[in-house]
């Protein structure tokens, strides 16, 4: 009989234990990242030819699918043939996957390798779906022969077209 007593004095406490109710809205909810990377590279790719790789050092992605690159992020842009056409460099990267929009923070650089073209800005966003990148930010275009200012920027992702609003600079022209 002492020993049933013993055996069932634990069993009473774990019992009451487990029927103990949480209230889960006291709970808090976590809403940081759910994945981290470091030196990550990502390869895109539209049927088996690399169109986008994308380096990065440290990447964070949440539960909504948003990504961050806190410590900056550089892409480069492929041509179907496998050529590089453009590369894009920025301190600090945040991808809106709901939106399916790209945005680039601090020291942005985008270099069209073909056209010897370089934009310069402090933000920049991309929308891959559209294939074209878009601010409202002071940009920088440094061309061959030209230096072209302005405060926004509408422009195809490898550079090939642009426009520029209030646009001021220096044109060299062949007399």
């Amino acid at each position: 009989m002492e020993y049933r007593f013993v055996f069932l004095v634990p069993l009473v406490f774990i019992w009451m234990g487990c029927n103990e109710v949480h209230d889960e809205s006291e709970m808090p909810i976590y809403e940081g990242p759910i994945l981290e990377l470091t030196n990550a590279t990502t390869y895109y790719s539209d049927s088996s030819v690399v169109r986008i790789k994308l380096q990065a050092p440290k990447q964070l992605e949440f539960e909504n699918k948003d990504r961050e690159f806190k410590e900056g992020i550089y892409l480069e842009f492929y041509e179907p043939d496998g050529s590089l056409s453009s590369n894009l460099r920025a301190n600090y990267c945040y991808y809106y996957a709901r939106e399916d929009k790209w945005r680039a923070l601090g020291n942005v650089v985008v270099k069209n390798i073909a056209n010897k073209e370089q934009l310069d800005t402090e933000e920049l966003f991309w929308v891959p779906d559209d294939e074209i990148v878009y601010t409202n930010k002071f940009v920088r275009i440094e061309t061959e022969g030209e230096i072209i200012m302005g405060e926004g920027l509408e422009a195809k992702q490898d550079f090939s077209w642009w426009t520029l609003e209030e646009m001021r600079g220096t044109i060299y022209l062949d007399e």
